[in-house]
């Protein structure tokens, strides 16, 4: 299983671009009208690399935590 540490800077912002487009173009969860000026475009690799790690982040210590 991939960890954490080994998660690049450049897949967190694939992961990042990935998951902001998810949010504003299909919608799943209904929540780009929170966002409505959310541009997945202007998001920079920086700024997506922070968010896809955070991201994921969060989803690996909510399942593994103790």
């Amino acid at each position: 299983m991939a960890k954490i540490a080994d998660l690049t800077d450049e897949k967190a912002a694939e992961f990042g671009h990935t998951f902001i487009r998810w949010l504003t173009d299909d919608d799943p969860a209904g929540v780009a009208r929170f966002f409505p000026n959310l541009d997945p475009h202007a998001i920079n690799d920086r700024d997506a690399s922070d968010i896809g790690r955070a991201v994921l982040e969060d989803l690996v210590a909510e399942r593994f935590a103790e």
